[in-house]
């Protein structure tokens, strides 16, 4: 069996990692869940929704079916199916352009390949929209995040226009350190908010979708709809609720090491590196995308690292991307060890 490599973002996980995890967990001891009734899912939406502000929140197997949901409520409420969002968004990208072709919405996309869109673009949407969706940060552009004086006129802008300001906060949780505000204050900015427990908190997996208790309560149904009523869902709500206990308070050391690693990458000639808004970060590195891949595959076995998954095409040629995040992992992998990787990728 081949050794499996120290990753950067994340322990070393197997079935036993995670039957370790439960079985030491005191939530292992509450009753049993059922079709998202029961003591764990209680506890985990009223806990996320306290620490989100909002009046009630709703837990679903998958951040993609909470977004979907979200959404087309929205749309049926309002009459509207149109939903502004930013073309790099996880739902335009991630989710298969399911918005459009399961929930028959209509996406109008804003903003460049590389940089989140403004309140002046926002406004200057003609068409009457039913939703605006933000995602915090937004992980194809660099785990950008949208300035806060931006979030508070596109606040403003969706109160005037009566439409709905949806957050995509999959990794919100990664985000207060920058803004150095709380949960709750950029909560606050929004109608409804998705977070995920498998990213930052490192749950097995699962997502919650909060807002004001009537919005809740009709998203309920298409939960159903979309086959998000399971049997039983608790190794989800154990390690979610494992991960607001133990990794929430760890983060803002996570994006801290991510800044200290960007700044000692930036120093090697042909690597660039914007100061890192979140515990993730993008890597610009001069070279052939092809041999790049090759050199971090051989360099990978060598030493025992997994640093990112695989460069990507940047918009110019010679430019390759890596995309890097700081989480657990990062405890087993010094600064010099990651300085090392890329002098050696370059040689």
């Amino acid at each position: 069996m081949s050794k499996t490599p120290r990753k950067l973002n994340m322990r070393i996980q197997s079935h036993q990692y995670w039957l370790d995890i439960m079985n030491q967990s005191k939530y292992v001891k509450e009753g049993h869940d059922s079709y998202n009734n029961g003591q764990l899912i209680d506890l985990l939406q009223d806990r996320t929704a306290e620490l989100l502000d909002k009046e009630k929140a709703l837990f679903f197997h998958k951040g993609v079916a909470a977004q979907l949901v979200a959404l087309k409520v929205v749309a049926e409420i309002k009459n509207n199916n149109k939903v502004i969002l930013h073309p790099n968004t996880h739902i335009a990208i991630d989710e298969n352009n399911a918005y459009q072709e399961m929930m028959g919405l209509k996406g109008i996309e804003l903003g460049e390949k590389y940089q989140p869109f403004d309140a002046k673009q926002v406004a200057e949407v003609p068409e009457k929209t039913a939703s605006l969706v933000v995602e915090l940060p937004l992980r194809r552009a660099g785990f950008r995040l949208t300035p806060w004086d931006e979030l508070l006129k596109m606040q403003s802008w969706a109160k005037k226009t009566d439409t709905h300001f949806h957050m995509d906060g999959a990794r919100l949780w990664e985000s207060t350190h920058y803004y150095q505000k709380s949960l709750s204050e950029i909560s606050s900015l929004f109608d409804s908010v998705y977070v995920s427990f498998y990213k930052g908190l490192g749950g097995l997996s699962g997502a919650i979708l909060a807002g004001d208790a009537d919005f809740i309560e009709r998203c309920k149904i298409w939960r159903s709809r979309i086959a998000g009523d399971l049997y039983s869902a608790f190794p989800m709500l154990i390690t979610a609720l494992e991960g607001l206990d133990n990794s929430l308070q760890q983060i803002p050391s996570w994006v801290k090491r991510a800044q200290e690693i960007a700044k000692l990458l930036n120093a090697i000639s042909g690597v660039t590196v914007e100061t890192p808004h979140t515990n993730g970060f993008l890597v610009s590195v001069e070279g052939d995308l092809e041999s790049l891949n090759q050199r971090a595959d051989a360099l990978n076995k060598e030493l025992d690292l997994s640093l990112f998954f695989r460069f990507i095409a940047s918009e110019t040629d010679d430019i390759q991307l890596a995309e890097l995040q700081v989480g657990p992992g990062a405890d087993d992998i010094s600064n010099e060890e990651i300085v090392d990787y890329f002098q050696r990728l370059l040689e």
